[in-house]
């Protein structure tokens, strides 16, 4: 047998790397990582669209020579190999492949007391020679690398520095405006991603992040001061490895979330496609808003989200990618897992189930009916036997018939798809404080004009539990107390 030494070709490799997927915001939070695996406790990012540069630095223990030569190697790991306890990487790859995802030119410079090293791929010149050529920057070159004064002030850190934005543009002349709308998504993914390192979790080394000077705030995806954990903590122990920590939490009802709920929650789209597993590995987030199709992602599970933490030892088994986007879980977890999503998801669907009874329980008077049809449908109609409408037929009885033509055109006009719509997006309806307080003193004052003041308790007592009167309740209370002027 002959043995044949066949190493990749150099430009072929390296293009087809750049073409794994990444987008701006994973590929800086790839970057990110290995500052965090080097203890860097601050990580401050530097973007220019005159210069068009992004340059990444870390005040972590940097690399010496030796070091940055490894690092900048493809596959300079195995995934294979055993990992430090607080290594976010795997393959080797991800600082290479996600920084030249974006440019063609990658700098890296690290300095460990007063020596500094840097190391340069240059994707043109290796599509000129064909060759694994890494260059290695002397002191002059250093002194051109953008934002290098600022790593020469720490006593250890590494920069990295992307230059040529080929793809990041895709030959666009806007860049001035395209570059701090793609930073600003890079924010809120990394206040997302590494939202328990940012905050300083418990038994957690703080690293804050800034994005041209300006500080990334955490997004607690479970919302945890409002939250309510439903389940105590579950480990699943398999034989071999450290176990996998499970905290299931159940979010408030969305009527119960302020804006800067939302924003902590890093609500960038609704609630619904938000639900789900909240995969981290060594408490970085690298998967979420899924099921791995454990159940459907429907409005009344969409409260459900549940944490589970794995060991870096257990990448192999769920699958983890070089990008760290995607994980799934092994048949033995799933089968785990089964029993917690359907608790999750059924306490969820209770909470929506127990408001929507409350909005058609015929013991208080509603606005509107729900009623089954002969088919098996529903339909919402206007209620025609609340105390308002009755009240307003008393007064103008020849208008009835009008009045209940007027209130089934606006029953058949209820606008379902936009309301399906509006009710799966983040933001909540709020219909029911359409009427001011001004507003509904003046119908009241209207409705209750010429009514005995035992009319008068009568009908204000029947309003009190009304979906739009309750809002009003001082208001009733000072009718009842003063009676109509």
């Amino acid at each position: 047998m002959n043995y044949i030494d066949m190493p990749p070709d150099a430009t072929a490799l390296m293009e087809s790397t750049r073409a794994m997927g990444y987008s701006l915001e994973t590929a800086v939070a790839d970057i990110i990582d290995n500052s965090i695996a080097a203890e860097a406790t601050r990580v401050e990012i530097f973007y220019s669209a005159v210069e068009k540069y992004v340059a990444i630095l870390d005040d972590g223990y940097g690399m010496n020579s030796h070091d940055i030569n490894r690092a900048m190697k493809y596959g300079g790991n195995s995934p294979l190999d055993a990992r430090c306890e607080k290594d976010l990487g795997r393959f080797g790859l991800g600082m290479k492949t996600a920084s030249l995802s974006q440019c063609e030119i990658l700098t890296v410079v690290s300095k460990q007391g007063e020596k500094i090293s840097a190391r340069r791929w240059d994707l043109n010149m290796i599509r000129k020679t064909n060759k694994w050529t890494l260059l290695e920057l002397s002191e002059e070159e250093i002194f051109d690398v953008p934002c290098v004064n600022m790593l020469k002030n720490l006593s250890s850190g590494t920069l990295v520095v992307w230059q040529d934005l080929d793809r990041m543009f895709q030959g666009s002349e806007n860049i001035k405006l395209i570059l701090p709308d793609k930073m600003n998504n890079v924010v809120n993914h990394l206040a997302l991603v590494f939202h328990r390192y940012l905050a300083g979790e418990s038994g957690l080394k703080k690293c804050s992040i800034a994005v041209n000077n300006l500080p990334v705030e955490p997004s607690d995806p479970f919302l945890k001061d409002k939250s309510m954990q439903i389940m105590d903590e579950e480990k699943i122990e398999i034989p071999g490895y450290p176990p996998i920590k499970i905290v299931p939490y159940m979010l408030p009802y969305p009527s119960k979330l302020s804006v800067t709920d939302k924003k902590i929650l890093g609500i960038t789209e609704d609630l619904q496609k938000n639900q789900g597993f909240y995969v981290y590995r060594n408490k970085r987030l690298i998967v979420w808003g899924k099921w791995f199709r454990l159940t459907k992602k429907e409005t009344l599970s969409q409260l459900a989200r549940i944490q589970i933490d794995i060991p870096p030892a257990f990448d192999k088994e769920w699958v983890l990618d070089v990008k760290k986007s995607t994980a799934v879980p092994p048949e033995i977890v799933r089968k785990k897992l089964e029993g917690i999503v359907e608790e999750l998801t059924g306490k969820s669907w209770r909470t929506y189930s127990f408001r929507g009874k409350r909005e058609t329980d015929k013991k208080f008077p509603h606005m509107w009916n729900r009623l089954k049809t002969r088919d098996g449908g529903i339909t919402y109609e206007i209620n025609e036997s609340h105390p308002i409408f009755l009240r307003l037929i008393e007064k103008f009885p020849a208008c009835e018939e009008n009045f209940k033509n007027l209130l089934k055109l606006i029953s058949a006009s209820l606008p379902i798809n936009q309301l399906m719509i509006d009710f799966h997006g983040s933001d909540e309806i709020k219909n029911s404080t359409l009427y001011s307080e001004e507003e509904a003193r003046k119908i009241l004052k209207v409705f209750l004009e010429g009514l005995s003041k035992a009319e008068v308790l009568k009908l204000l007592n029947s309003l009190a539990k009304d979906d739009i009167f309750k809002h009003h309740s001082q208001l009733l209370e000072e009718f009842k107390l003063r009676g109509v002027d």
